[in-house]
């Protein structure tokens, strides 16, 4: 990370991940709002983020300003979601409440220990995109796993095997073919 306030530390690390930076004042039905840094989400997260620093904000200035913009949004009949994010000192519990019956709030704090960015992930982890661990050749495809397992199965149980991919309804009518067939090979013989 480059940037040097917690601010703009946010800024660069929702950026980096597909949020979009708007110019401030944030203009909504015609009001302006004026945040350190807006942020706006994209499918399938469109939120609407605005982050404080509270060193430099009241936390009373700070409540008021996100339930002006949450009633805007709401006077707009507006889908998007409100996540407010507040770097520096944690406001009191009363405060984050009263904040959090119009948004979601992300308090970050002010101190970080250790890896910086780490910390930032994991405090906005909410926002971030999933981190799927790489897939192994045995859950990408059970079939081939379990016919390495196997080996070289005999007949019936390839036919079975064969008819997986296909579906249940392949499998079961496999199976009911291979469960007739020696009863109706039986019924034959005994025939004169």
């Amino acid at each position: 990370m480059t940037a040097t306030t917690p601010v703009e530390k946010i800024v660069e690390l929702l950026t980096d991940v597909g949020y979009k930076r708007l110019a401030t004042p944030l203009d909504i039905a015609g009001l302006k709002f004026d945040f350190p840094a807006v942020l706006l989400g994209t499918d399938p997260s469109p939120d609407l983020i605005v982050v404080f620093d509270t060193v430099f904000e009241t936390e009373e200035r700070v409540k008021n300003r996100i339930q002006n913009v949450a009633r805007a949004l709401d006077v707009m009949k507006s889908k998007r979601p409100l996540t407010a994010i507040l770097a520096g000192p944690r406001p009191p519990t009363a405060t984050l409440d009263a904040m959090s019956k119009v948004c979601r709030v992300l308090p970050i704090g002010a101190a970080f220990e250790g890896d910086e960015e780490a910390a930032l992930r994991n405090w906005l982890a909410v926002l971030m995109p999933l981190q799927l661990p790489p897939t192994t050749d045995a859950t990408a495809d059970p079939m081939a796993e379990l016919l390495q397992q196997i080996g070289d199965p005999e007949p019936n149980t390839k036919r079975l095997l064969d008819a997986a991919p296909h579906g249940s309804e392949q499998v079961r009518s496999v199976l009911c073919e291979l469960v007739e067939q020696p009863l109706l090979e039986a019924d034959t013989e005994k025939q004169p």
